[in-house]
C-alpha cells in the first residue's frame, strides 16, 4: 500500500518573457480520496510564501483536491523579484499568469482560495478569469483601512514625494512610493472600489471573517456580501481567531477544517458547511511543512549558485 503520507509537493516553473519567472507547487489529490471537479489555486496572504500553505493544502489533497500554489513576483518567496517593488497589480499580473498556466495546460474548473490581501486582488479578478468558485479568508476588502491600521499611520494620505522609502510591514520593506503610486493610481484602495470589482458575481463564493480581527471589519465584509445580486455567497465567522489565522494550532486547525469544508460544499454548489471531511493526522501535516520549508531553502540555495 502506498504511503499516503509521503512528500510529493511538485516544484513547477513558469519562464516569462522578460527573464523573470513564477514558482508553483503542486500537490496532487491523495490517491484514497475520491477526486474532485475542481483544481484549486491558493493565493496567499501578504509576507506569506506558498509553503506557509503546506497543511492546508495537505488537507485539501486529503480530501481530493487538486491544488495549486504560488509565490507572487516582487514578493516573499521563491519567484522572481524583490518585495520592495511589490504592488497590488503586480499580485495581480501574478494570479493571472497562474491561472493562464493551468488554462494551458486544459485545467478548466478551479477554485480560488485567497488570504488577507491576495483577497482584495482575487475580487478585482474574479469575474474575468471563469472561477467555478472564490472563497476568502480574513479577505482585505478595504485596502485603505486595513493599512493604516497594520502599519499605524494613513500613508495612502501623504503626496508621493513625502513618503519614506519603505514601509515595514512585519519585518518586510515594502516599497512605500511604488506601492502607493500603484494604489492610488489603479483604485485599490477604498472599499467602493471592492465593491465595484465584485459586482455581477455569479459563482459561489463563501468569505470567512475572524471574530477579533482588528485590521478588518466584518461589517464592511458584510456589505460587501449584501451587494452581491446573486444568492450564491454566505458569510461565516472563524470564531477565537485574530486575522493572523496560524497564531496557534488551535486556530490554525479551525482554519484548515472550515476552508476544506467550503471547497468540498462550493465544489457540489453547495453553501452550507455541514459536511464531514478527510482530516489528516496532526503527524502528516507537521512533516509535510517541514520537508517542504527544507525544498524552499534548497531552491533558495540553487538561486544563490546562479547568481
Amino acid at each position: 500500500m502506498k504511503d499516503e503520507s509521503a512528500f510529493f509537493t511538485i516544484d513547477h516553473i513558469i519562464e516569462l518573457e522578460n527573464g523573470q519567472s513564477i514558482r508553483v507547487w503542486e500537490t496532487p489529490p491523495k490517491n484514497s480520496a475520491h477526486k474532485k471537479n475542481s483544481t484549486i489555486v491558493i493565493a496567499s496572504g501578504f509576507a506569506r510564501r506558498m509553503d506557509h500553505f503546506a497543511g492546508l493544502a495537505e488537507y485539501l489533497s486529503s480530501n481530493g483536491f487538486h491544488v495549486i500554489r504560488y509565490d507572487s513576483l516582487h514578493h516573499v518567496g521563491l519567484s522572481s523579484g524583490q518585495i520592495d517593488e511589490f504592488s497590488m497589480s503586480i499580485g495581480k499580473h501574478s494570479l493571472l499568469i497562474v491561472v493562464g498556466w493551468l488554462r494551458a495546460k486544459g485545467i478548466q474548473n478551479i477554485g480560488v482560495i485567497a488570504a488577507s490581501l491576495s483577497a482584495r486582488i482575487a475580487y478585482e479578478v474574479i469575474n474575468d478569469i471563469d472561477a467555478s468558485f472564490i472563497i476568502t479568508a480574513v479577505g482585505v476588502v478595504n485596502l485603505r483601512d486595513t493599512l493604516e491600521k497594520a502599519l499605524k499611520y494613513d500613508y495612502l494620505h501623504l503626496p508621493i514625494e513625502k513618503l519614506p522609502d519603505d514601509l515595514d510591514f512585519e519585518g518586510h520593506n515594502l516599497g512605500a512610493k511604488v506601492f502607493v503610486a500603484d494604489c492610488l493610481k489603479n483604485e485599490w484602495d477604498t472599499l467602493e472600489s471592492t465593491l465595484c470589482a465584485i459586482k455581477g458575481l455569479k459563482i459561489p463564493f463563501i468569505a470567512f471573517t475572524a471574530n477579533d480581527d482588528s485590521w478588518v471589519k466584518q461589517s464592511e465584509v458584510i456589505e460587501l456580501i449584501d451587494s452581491i445580486e446573486s444568492n450564491n455567497c454566505k458569510l461565516y465567522s472563524l470564531i477565537g481567531s485574530s486575522h493572523d489565522l496560524g497564531e496557534n494550532l488551535v486556530v490554525l486547525r479551525n482554519f484548515y477544517q472550515s476552508v476544506t469544508k467550503a471547497a468540498l460544499a462550493l465544489d457540489d454548489g453547495l453553501l452550507d458547511l455541514d459536511i464531514d471531511i478527510i482530516e489528516p493526522r496532526f503527524e502528516d501535516v507537521t512533516s509535510i511543512t517541514v520537508k517542504e520549508r527544507r525544498l524552499k531553502i534548497e531552491i533558495e540555495n540553487e538561486l544563490l549558485e546562479l547568481t
